[in-house]
């Protein structure tokens, strides 16, 4: 079992990362697109990197044609959380790790508030089966290091919460900002406008706070 690897990214594609070891081995390793722009930026600088990995086996046990993969991630906390995303009926490692999409931690705020909206947002996750996640992981997540300063939020907080996930997306997935980043741009703009305020006012105050 493969846990954990470090290296250089000497290529980055739109679902999986090329990680070289310093002893020289090339490993293809998955990974969800919310972290497609921060390993690019790691790579264009040329820092080493430590991805914490999940290995599994793809392909059918009838046939004997089994491929080894492996699924990288930033942090031990969000391999955790993802190792629970795939124990619901039907998202295997690799729908599971096209589904992450946003950062685990924004997927399991959604769990914790039952925000199935949000969650229908993501790769290959309809109305059903955002349901079906929130049911199978909601006590389960208050569990994970990743999401244990999660508080169900408020009704009013739900309703904004889509829109929040929409401006993150923008913000991480098209635009390039770390997570942390603009995670803390997010919270700063809607303190400042309110958690009514639509995805256009947010993602204008974000980058006023950006100049």
């Amino acid at each position: 079992m493969i846990r954990q690897i470090s290296g250089e990214i000497i290529d980055v594609q739109a679902e999986c990362v090329i990680l070289k070891t310093p002893t020289g081995v090339a490993y293809e390793i998955q990974v969800g697109g919310y972290a497609v722009h921060e390993l690019q930026a790691l790579m264009g600088a040329r820092e080493a990197v430590e991805l914490h990995t999940h290995h599994y086996l793809e392909g059918n046990v009838a046939t004997g044609q089994l491929l080894p993969r492996l699924v990288g991630f930033l942090s031990a906390e969000e391999r955790a959380f993802f190792l629970a995303f795939i124990k619901v009926p039907g998202i295997s490692p690799k729908s599971g790790v096209r589904a992450m999409s946003l950062p685990p931690l924004q997927i399991a705020e959604a769990i914790a508030a039952a925000n199935a909206a949000l969650l229908t947002k993501l790769p290959g996750i309809g109305r059903k089966k955002a349901e079906q996640v929130i049911s199978t992981l909601r006590e389960e997540i208050a569990e994970l290091q990743l999401a244990r300063d999660i508080e169900v939020p408020s009704l009013e907080h739900r309703d904004a919460t889509p829109l929040h996930g929409d401006v993150m997306a923008v913000l991480v997935g098209q635009l390039g900002y770390r997570t942390p980043e603009a995670e803390n741009l997010v919270e700063r703009a809607v303190a400042s406008l309110g958690t009514d305020a639509e995805a256009e006012a947010i993602l204008q105050e974000v980058f006023r706070l950006s100049r």
